[in-house]
């Protein structure tokens, strides 16, 4: 139970997080704020200057205390923030946190937390931010037999350190729409398909629908990397003697893959809209099992699932989705950070996350409840496990953006030679690399 000081905090947080209580604004009275909560003066005296220190409020001379700009970036000792709030398995979730674990304040309106759950790409560029968290899961959990270890492979450091644990994951694959196809004439592909198969697919689905209704194009890493895996290519190896990898013959043939995509797509792309899918207006989404959890919730069963069509002399690789425990370096409660996993990782909140479909729970027996072996489209997700990965080793936000951003805009811009472009980002990274490395402290 938290003390009264600190329920009178998030009194306030959650004021502020609703948008009650504006940027640069005023916050009620503490004589107010006192009635409200059945507290007393000085406590909210307390709570006030709590928040101030923290950096939330700001206390003004006969004015009382306002709300600070970039409030929502401040950092607060027991704050959780997840990347999507707005999931639709994340209410129940928040039920189960305030039985389990009250002294955590879920924080949608937070920035950033001192407890968080991020995905792949941000916690492995931001991975100097986050505490080791592998001498706490040995203390709870031993080896962790019970958790799957292939998604781990992604968030550990030579030294063996653990910056993220895996709360959930999964293999990406691409989901239909078989009434879309229908229409269009076009029968379901089989398991085997091949890069050509599916552009062909997309040039009979033109003859239709448009763009936007045929496929969630994006510009975002996971999209195209899981072309250049699928190839056999990286982005970075740091295993080899040249890690930069962007230059490859194997990475080269993946990024002209996506240009053939993209071509074959047309020019007028709405970008990264998935949710079409679920809402019945997309035939093709290259997503992961997240996205089981949004067709439950919306009452859609018109779905099928293919592994991503295969390239030739390529392999059977995909880009992970992964969604990370974190906690930061500014947390000194060991305790708290002991909960926090045990919590996370628990039964009952693995078992809750099984039945949402969010996914595949890291514990085994949580995944074993969730997925129905009785049924192909969840079984592929079991099949394409073992060719997953999440090793992007861009390993701090420079480098991600140095990437992504030459990466993409190579992939847009259709004049560019690629035997040109990709040799000329590559170089520029590996200087980059080689002055980051030499530079002084």
């Amino acid at each position: 139970m938290k003390d009264k000081v600190s329920q009178v905090c998030d009194y306030i947080l959650d004021r502020l997080e609703s948008g009650e209580y504006k940027t640069g604004e005023a916050i009620p009275a503490a004589r107010k704020i006192a009635q409200e909560v059945n507290a007393s003066f000085a406590m909210i005296q307390h709570a006030v200057a709590t928040l101030v220190q923290a950096g939330i409020l700001r206390s003004v001379s006969r004015q009382g205390s306002t709300v600070r700009e970039g409030w929502q970036n401040c950092l607060l000792p027991s704050n959780l923030v997840l990347f999507e709030p707005d999931r639709p398995w994340v209410p129940g979730f928040a039920e189960l946190l305030k039985q389990q674990l009250p002294d955590l304040r879920l924080s949608p309106g937070f920035k950033r937390g001192m407890f968080e759950l991020r995905t792949t790409l941000h916690v492995q560029q931001y991975r100097n931010e986050y505490l080791d968290l592998a001498p706490y899961f040995r203390e709870i959990h031993g080896d962790g037999e019970e958790f799957f270890q292939t998604p781990f492979r992604g968030f550990r450091n030579a030294d063996g350190s653990i910056y993220g644990i895996p709360f959930i994951f999964s293999p990406r694959v691409m989901f239909c729409n078989p009434e879309m196809l229908a229409k269009a004439g076009i029968p379901l592909p089989p398991p085997d398909w091949t890069i050509d198969d599916f552009l062909a697919v997309i040039t009979k689905l033109k003859t239709v629908y448009p763009p936007e209704n045929i496929l969630n194009y994006s510009y975002a890493v996971y999209f195209w990397s899981s072309f250049i895996f699928r190839c056999g290519g990286r982005l970075i190896d740091p295993t080899a003697e040249d890690p930069v990898q962007l230059d490859s013959p194997a990475t080269m043939r993946g990024v002209e893959t996506i240009r053939r995509l993209k071509r074959t797509l047309g020019p007028n792309i709405r970008h990264d809209n998935y949710m079409n899918f679920v809402e019945g207006k997309l035939a093709f989404a290259l997503s992961e099992r997240e996205m089981l959890c949004q067709l439950k919730h919306s009452g859609n069963r018109n779905w099928q699932v293919l592994p991503l069509p295969h390239i030739p002399g390529g392999t059977a690789a995909m880009a992970q989705a992964t969604d990370l425990l974190c906690v930061r370096k500014e947390c000194v409660n060991s305790e708290l950070i002991l909960e926090f996993l045990r919590f996370m990782l628990s039964e009952k909140v693995q078992d809750y996350i099984a039945e949402e479909k969010y996914g595949i729970p890291i514990r085994k027996t949580s995944a074993q409840k969730s997925i129905d072996l009785s049924d192909p489209r969840d079984r592929l997700f079991l099949t394409e496990m073992d060719a997953m990965t999440a090793e992007y080793e861009l390993g701090f936000p420079e480098l991600t953006t140095l990437v992504q951003t030459g990466v993409g805009y190579i992939i847009e811009n259709d004049s560019l030679s690629l035997s040109q472009a990709l040799p000329e980002l590559a170089n520029a990274i590996r200087l980059f690399l080689n002055i980051r490395k030499n530079a002084p402290e």
